[in-house]
């Protein structure tokens, strides 16, 4: 069966579903805990989230390097008014930094008492894995051991099928830090030191050192055991102390991250007092900010007290930053001091995010991305971006500010006739058939397949959606009308009187994100990078269908068919990379032989892109 021209059919199948199936409807286990009469049923047709298997959890970040006052107990009154099932810590609950002078055990006993005194009145448990100030140097080590019972500063749990590595950067912990840095710190703890960008330096200073990763190997074989007894969880987590990724040199923490590459994963980590976001292998990458830690750099991004809130369902974590002095009680008051509290918003500019224009949620820059040689693909002169249709006023106006000479459609001409595009004046519209050699499927009978759920169920699941979409994947590269229109596409992305130009799709996911993909590796993007840059679509186009795939679930359907469908997956992007290395062998052959770009035509890409 030829399944190409169905499953983008299908698209247009899935959106019509919601008009005949946005009725009232409620799945069983709704139906036995809500009880009303006709006026009470639900204005939408989405079924109540009770779902036992979801949970929540909040993660807090550091308390200490130069704690403020009042601000941790805020965070307790916070979390006590939220109600997570759990809180995770990621370290430095005490300030610590004793080296073997009489008092000092005394002295870190007491630490631990205040903060055990502070932990108690939370409603819920507590998991926390140490930090630099609460195990580095001897006695703090000591003190630690004794306290949890355990010799070993790593650990890990199950909770509703979901897996929680807690994860050392303290193992061993750190020892001998520079006699002149801790005259330093000691001169601020005895307030001898009042100058605040001064004490801002020294706190930088000795968190750097003590940032520096320390994850053993006996460390690395217990996740190795723990990840090999727990094959099948629905999500993993790992919490750490010291974000690895933020160093030079990860350590050993790159071979924890290559335990994990077959499965879903986040990481979270403190340490920097600073709030930060990336995406790395795939997944998300999460440096808490500050619950109550002294504040290092007070104009930098990403400055804030608050806690994570994570809510883990069938389709893995949805996380926000909630910030402390975004919370109030019933009264309307915060629970602490609001001067006490700080907000300094991360501004995003990492590559390959959505512009923001909510009517064409998947329009990308391609500029920003690293080549392997060091290199910068230039921003502003290439965008890639689902359907151009349906634009509000105002959204038009935000894509008219990008300047575009170009508009280059890759849809066939059953997509373009439903929903032509829209353009803001003076912009040159360019239709490339990628798929014209394809054979067409009806989309009356694809309509019909995808308004009969169950129907749906039998020709797509158990995995022939994906399949599908592999072999879609490769005549990307082999199709004749494929190589001839991505021939007219790059050429005229390689033109600069052409550009800036946006290229799309329906969705801007496949023949869009095979183009982005092609383009970004020629130009030297690692492919890790470039698989980024694709996955990014399941962020802004998966959201917009949501009410879709709720429709269809509620008539009968299985969620992972439109869901597989309206999304990517990496063995899609795998299948046409496989098959342009099986016929070509390189990119550049792939260019050369496939396409007819020759060897100076892709030279003078490079030269307009890169940086």
């Amino acid at each position: 069966m030829k399944k190409t021209p169905r499953f983008y059919a299908i698209l247009g199948g899935v959106l019509l579903v919601v008009t005949s199936l946005a009725g009232f409807s409620l799945s069983s286990q709704a139906q036995e805990a809500f009880r009303g009469d006709e006026g009470a049923r639900p204005y939408s047709h989405l079924n109540f989230r009770n779902n036992p298997d979801a949970f929540q959890f909040a993660v807090i970040g550091d308390r200490t390097g130069g704690h403020r006052a009042g601000v941790f107990p805020a965070a307790v009154d916070i979390l006590n008014l939220l109600q997570p099932e759990f809180v995770m810590s990621v370290g430095d609950f005490i300030e610590g930094y004793v080296d073997g002078e009489d008092d000092n055990e005394a002295v870190l006993k007491s630490q631990w008492a205040e903060m055990d005194r502070k932990i108690g009145l939370l409603d819920m448990p507590l998991f926390f894995v140490p930090g630099n100030h609460d195990v580095n140097f001897d006695p703090s080590a000591k003190v630690w051991f004794d306290r949890v019972g355990a010799n070993r500063s790593y650990s890990h749990f199950v909770y509703k099928d979901v897996l929680f590595l807690m994860i050392s950067t303290e193992d061993p912990p750190k020892q001998n830090v520079d006699d002149e840095l801790r005259a330093k710190y000691e001169a601020i703890k005895a307030g001898k030191l009042s100058d605040p960008e001064e004490i801002g330096k020294v706190i930088a200073e000795l968190e750097h050192w003590a940032g520096q990763i320390n994850i053993s190997d006996a460390q690395v074989e217990y996740f190795r055991d723990v990840l090999t007894a727990n094959p099948q969880v629905r999500w993993t987590f790992g919490f750490m102390h010291s974000p690895p990724w933020a160093q030079a040199d990860p350590g050993n923490f790159t071979k924890i991250e290559t335990l994990l590459a077959e499965r879903p994963y986040t990481m979270f980590a403190g340490h920097t007092h600073m709030h930060d976001y990336i995406r790395r292998n795939g997944r998300d990458y999460i440096t808490m900010g500050m619950t109550g830690a002294g504040v290092q750099q007070k104009e930098s991004v990403g400055n804030m007290d608050h806690v994570a809130w994570v809510t883990v369902g069938e389709e893995g974590p949805i996380i926000s930053q909630v910030l402390l002095n975004g919370v109030f009680d019933k009264r309307g008051a915060v629970p602490a001091l609001q001067e006490s509290l700080l907000f300094r918003p991360r501004q995003i500019t990492q590559t390959g995010l959505s512009l923001g224009i909510k009517s064409v949620p998947n329009l990308r820059d391609l500029g920003g991305y690293k080549t392997s040689d060091g290199a910068t693909v230039a921003g502003g002169l290439a965008y890639r971006a689902n359907q151009l249709s349906g634009i509000r006023p105002a959204d038009m106006e935000k894509l008219a500010a990008l300047n575009l000479k170009n508009a280059y459609d890759l849809r066939t001409a059953e997509e373009k006739s439903k929903r032509p595009d829209e353009l803001p004046s003076g912009v040159n519209y360019v239709w490339l058939d990628v798929l014209a050699d394809s054979p067409q499927a009806g989309p009356a009978q694809l309509e019909k397949l995808m308004a009969d759920p169950k129907a749906a169920n039998a020709e797509l699941g158990g995995g022939r959606v994906e399949e599908g979409f592999k072999a879609s994947y490769r005549e990307f590269v082999s199709l004749p009308s494929a190589q001839k229109e991505f021939r007219k596409l790059f050429l005229a992305l390689g033109d600069e009187q052409q550009l800036p130009a946006v290229f799309h799709c329906t969705t801007g996911k496949d023949r869009t994100g095979w183009s982005a993909a092609a383009l970004l590796t020629l130009l030297g993007v690692p492919r890790e990078d470039v698989m980024e840059d694709y996955l990014r679509s399941n962020d802004y186009i998966l959201p917009a269908y949501q009410h879709a795939i709720d429709a269809f679930v509620a008539a009968g359907g299985e969620e992972d068919i439109p869901r597989a469908i309206l999304g990517v997956k990496e063995e899609y992007l795998e299948a046409a990379f496989d098959e342009m290395q099986t016929k070509y062998g390189t990119i550049e052959k792939y260019f050369s032989d496939g396409l007819g770009i020759d060897a100076d035509q892709q030279q003078a890409l490079r030269d307009l892109y890169l940086q």
